[in-house]
């Protein structure tokens, strides 16, 4: 089924998703949340509405059993689809054991040709799979999905512009219980100056997955100025071997108003 790039808001995954569920939620009123898992180096987000899931992410294959668990506790008995951001094996190569483990996902990437000797064996293995894979679909800016009564807009990439993963990393709109999430995968300064410029962002967001775990080439002033978030979540492990999150990204976001939370502190971090 093609990706709907015209109507908002696009009903692609409402024809794939069951409406009707027969499980008792654990959380309110059967609203939708978002849950922030901590699967250590890497990130995964879940879109829960009852008993079904979304999941932006997977983590990295070493924490493919931690995040198969994590989905059991809180009562997901259905994965309707994955999204990748990007094929970096901290993103995506927990893939594997999810296709395994839910046969019947969709997969969405942004279908970015993995260059052999630039990226690790482990994402060229995941793009090839994908690529073979009848359940996969390209998405890029402007495409927009559907899940229960959450609508999720594409604001990056355009194109697939060169071989590096994080520029081209999908940047994703979520809107669900009437506020707004953003998403910005591991992304750089530089695609968050081309958003600006698009006026592709909204301002006064209610929350920011931080982009490139809180590294100091992603979350410039000028993102920061026009998304005011209230909240900022960060995916990272303890004693991150890369220096992530950079003290100056936590002082911007400090100074920007947003209460920081951690999955490396909080654990997994809900949101509803």
């Amino acid at each position: 089924m093609p990706v709907n790039k015209m109507q908002r808001p696009s009903f692609i995954l409402s024809t794939l998703l069951c409406c009707l569920f027969t499980s008792t939620p654990s959380f309110a009123d059967n609203q939708s949340r978002l849950i922030a898992l901590d699967v250590k180096e890497g990130q995964a987000i879940l879109l829960q509405h009852k008993d079904r899931g979304l999941l932006i992410d997977t983590g990295h294959a070493g924490q493919a059993e931690n995040l198969l668990q994590k989905l059991k506790q809180y009562g997901v008995s259905e994965l309707d689809a994955v999204i990748f951001t990007h094929l970096h094996p901290d993103h995506a190569s927990g893939y594997f054991r999810i296709k395994e483990a839910f046969p019947l996902s969709r997969f969405y990437s942004n279908c970015q040709p993995i260059q052999v000797n630039r990226a690790p064996d482990i994402s060229r293995w995941v793009a090839e799979d994908l690529q073979s894979n009848s359940a996969h679909q390209c998405l890029n800016a402007t495409d927009n999905l559907s899940f229960a009564d959450t609508e999720l807009d594409i604001l990056w990439p355009d194109i697939i512009k060169g071989d590096n993963l994080n520029y081209n990393s999908l940047v994703i709109h979520i809107k669900m219980n009437q506020q707004d999430f953003i998403l910005m995968g591991d992304v750089n300064q530089e695609v968050e100056t081309q958003l600006l410029n698009a006026g592709r962002l909204p301002e006064n967001i209610e929350v920011l997955v931080v982009g490139h775990h809180g590294w100091h080439d992603a979350t410039g002033d000028a993102l920061l100025k026009q998304l005011k978030p209230t909240q900022a979540i960060i995916s990272i492990n303890a004693n991150n071997a890369r220096g992530y999150p950079h003290e100056s990204v936590l002082q911007r976001l400090q100074q920007y108003g947003a209460s920081i939370k951690r999955t490396d502190q909080q654990g997994d971090i809900l949101l509803q």
